[in-house]
């Protein structure tokens, strides 16, 4: 009977109708057996199968995220994780998220196991509350009690305000958290008894404003004060930045006017590192009016010279009142385009970098520093290199002189020379060693092979050196007269090399009736393949003259065809082999000669007339028939050993298609048969291994992608054994179904072989 009443079956079956939206997995399957028992009875009812959530995977997987659990509860003393956590490569935080959402589903022994690990692992509140939670009474532990009536002051900021949120919210609280908060100190009379973590806004301006006078009062301005400055406990940097967003609002608050009357620039409507850089110059401007000590720069100080010049430059371009900022410190308009390395010279003359050159630059003599160079732990070469840079790109933008450029002009006048670096660095070293010398001049003694060979490679190539290099080489004993008489002899042309050559030509010419030699080609110790390839090079070029062109054509008159010298030389090697017969013997030809004469016979039209003419002088058109010298009919071949392990394969599979990393008794099978398949599509394959193996399996090389048949074997397989289809099987078979009409028809009658269409109609089959 009905529990409330009803008897009938009709409303029994109704109770249990529970939307499918609603129902955990394990008890929908429950349920869809009770109902076919109900409609059919339970004989001849097939065995049910096991429950999903149920099966060995899961078992597996669930120990897999518990002992992940296990690792992070030891570590953290909690599973209030958050959705992205991972522990190495898993995935925990999904993972428990997952088992807090089937928590209902999920068996006791699973729960329970869970439970040991975190008491509170599947609350029913929110996991975020949890771990703010853990956050507080992990301050307890370090810190000790907590001081709810001062308002939580030794806490963080967030920690504070959540901790006092709970004690507004005391009495709303599940008693489970009550409990929690008790285990930590929070009861109902500490609640009770709380007071807000935040000071209010208006004190809080208050400190941020007396803490920005202070920052004034010690480091001149706010523009200093970056975004990651904190001054006197209080994040300055951060707090100016929020401030400045403020100034976009039309309603200013009045602390932002209390800014302007602390520091007038503290919001300029230029970039502030512009602003800072500005100060910063100025400060040591007037520390150095007043007498002090030199040699200590701010941090950025070794680019100020550029930053200056940059001003100067674009003066023209800057705001009105950048422009008077600027003239605090000496460059108005008429400086920045007179006089611009004078003020740099005033403002930063004690600059780190321009002290260090100056430095080095009396200790060497020269500015050509190595790249790598760090006078004093400055790096000096690196400098120089940026300077060189700027000086190249404000020429190339403006066709001015770099500002700074004077200045260490006047240390180095070749300090950013128009030819290599390394030249210069080679000709300052030399010119130590000449001055050090006793003698001076050339005679150079105890020189390194390097700068030996540079002063050789300066006599040898003086014609091609800039009109300043020949004033600078002339300081170490190197003028025009030296390097002439320095330059080596002339080679002078053999008398007979060229008549040595011809003869030698004609004598490769007699013996093989050409002279399309090989660049290899030596004769009597005379290199006639190179001569000859030079002479082609030359003639190319236009450079050869005619005479020695007319003697080389009366040697051979294609000695330099149009076409390629590969294709001439392959037609010698025909002509060779055909030598004697009326025609072309094509019995006799080796198979490669008889390739050739079919590759030029498919492509006559595209030949040059010339190639026509050699060709049908050897009897070759484009329909003579030309056949290949059979091969020997004792030669044999020993059976390959991956044709028993195929048919070892084949007798214990049924067919030939598996994986390329499949071993038959430690036999590579599958890379062996994928080189099979790549030989037979070549053409190189013996008629005898593909009889063989077609009599293992018809289709071991089919027509169609060869993935395509790996996966109809596992479809046949899995449907010939009555075993569920998997999905990604399923996935492959509606494919198939959708594009029947394109499918080859020997694919089409496999697929029918496995039952592929059963319960097909004749529309399904149409295109």
């Amino acid at each position: 009977m009905h529990p409330y009443g009803g008897g009938s079956g009709d409303d029994e079956q109704r109770l249990w109708q529970v939307p499918l939206a609603l129902r955990p997995r394990p008890l929908a399957d429950v349920l869809a057996g009770y109902q076919r028992r109900q409609t059919a009875g339970t004989e001849g009812l097939p065995a049910q199968k096991r429950l999903r959530g149920h099966s060995v995977h899961a078992d597996g997987a669930f120990a897999a995220g518990l002992a992940h659990a296990r690792t992070y509860a030891a570590q953290h003393g909690h599973l209030a994780t958050r959705r992205d956590t991972r522990v190495g490569s898993f995935p925990l935080g999904k993972w428990v998220h997952n088992q807090q959402a089937h928590a209902l589903a999920l068996p006791e022994e699973k729960a329970a196991a869970l439970k040991e690990v975190d008491p509170w692992w599947n609350i029913p509140w929110s996991v975020k509350w949890q771990r703010s939670y853990y956050r507080a009474r992990d301050h307890v532990r370090r810190h000790g009690p907590l001081n709810a009536a001062d308002g939580f002051p030794d806490t963080h900021v967030l920690t504070g305000e959540w901790l006092y949120l709970q004690c507004t919210d005391y009495g709303s609280l599940h008693p489970e958290q009550r409990r929690l908060l008790a285990d930590i100190g929070i009861t109902a009379q500490v609640a009770g008894s709380a007071r807000p973590r935040r000071t209010s806004r208006t004190a809080g301006i208050d400190m941020a404003v007396a803490c920005a006078r202070a920052f004034v009062a010690e480091h001149g301005c706010l523009a200093l004060a970056t975004k990651n400055i904190s001054h006197q406990g209080f994040l300055l940097g951060k707090w100016l930045a929020a401030q400045r967003c403020l100034t976009r609002r039309q309603d200013e608050p009045a602390h932002l006017q209390v800014l302007d009357t602390i520091d007038v620039w503290w919001n300029p409507p230029w970039p502030l590192a512009w602003q800072r850089t500005w100060h910063l110059i100025r400060a040591h401007a007037q520390d150095r009016r007043q007498g002090a000590a030199e040699g200590s720069w701010p941090d950025g100080s070794d680019g100020w010279a550029t930053w200056l010049s940059v001003q100067c430059t674009g003066y023209k371009q800057l705001h009105p009142l950048q422009q008077r900022l600027l003239a605090e410190i000496g460059i108005t308009a008429e400086t920045a385009a007179s006089c611009p390395h004078e003020i740099i010279g005033q403002l930063c003359g004690t600059g780190p970098g321009l002290a260090h050159a100056r430095t080095y630059a009396a200790a060497h003599g020269h500015l050509a520093t190595p790249l790598k160079a760090c006078p004093e732990g400055f790096p000096l070469g690196r400098w120089l290199s940026e300077q060189r840079h700027q000086a190249k790109e404000h020429h190339r933008s403006t066709g001015g002189t770099w500002p700074v450029s004077t200045l260490l002009a006047a240390l180095d006048p070749w300090w950013n020379p128009t030819w290599s670096l390394e030249w210069q660095r080679h000709w300052t070293r030399v010119r130590e060693r000449s001055e050090s010398a006793a003698g001076g001049g050339t005679g150079i003694a105890d020189l390194e092979k390097e700068l030996a060979n540079w002063l050789e490679r300066q006599r040898t190539g003086y014609g091609t050196l800039h009109p300043e290099q020949h004033r600078l080489l002339t300081k170490i004993g190197i003028t025009a007269e030296t390097a002439r008489a320095a330059q080596p002899p002339a080679p002078r042309a053999e008398a007979d090399l060229l008549d040595t050559a011809l003869a030698q030509a004609r004598a490769y010419a007699a013996g093989y009736g050409h002279i399309a030699a090989p660049v290899s080609t030596v004769l009597d110790g005379f290199p006639l393949g190179k001569w000859l390839a030079w002479q082609r090079r030359r003639a190319g070029q236009g450079r050869l003259s005619p005479t020695r062109a007319e003697a080389l054509s009366a040697i051979d008159p294609w000695w330099n065809p149009p076409w390629s010298l590969q294709w001439q030389q392959a037609y010698h090697r025909l002509r060779t082999a055909a030598t004697g017969a009326d025609g072309v013997p094509a019995t006799n030809l080796p198979r490669g000669l008889c390739r050739w004469i079919r590759v030029q016979q498919e492509s006559w039209e595209h030949l040059h007339p010339g190639q026509q003419d050699l060709l049908t002088a050897l009897g070759i058109t484009p329909h003579t028939v030309v056949g290949e010298q059979p091969a020997p009919a004792t030669r044999s071949y020993p059976a390959s050993p991956g044709l028993d392990h195929a048919r070892a394969y084949a007798a214990r599979h049924g067919h030939l298609t598996p994986d390329k990393h499949t071993r038959q008794d430690s036999f590579p099978l599958g890379r062996w048969l994928g080189q099979q398949r790549r030989k037979a599509r070549a053409g190189v394959l013996s008629t005898t291994t593909i009889e063989a193996l077609t009599a293992l399996d018809p289709w071991w090389n089919p027509p169609w992608p060869y993935t395509w048949h790996r996966t109809w074997q596992q479809y046949r397989a899995t449907t010939s054994g009555n075993e569920p289809v998997p999905d990604t099987l399923q996935h492959w078979a509606n494919a198939q179904r959708s594009q029947w009409s394109t499918l080859h028809p020997d694919q089409q009658h496999l697929l029918t072989t496995a039952s592929f269409t059963e319960g097909w109609s004749s529309s399904d089959m149409k295109p």
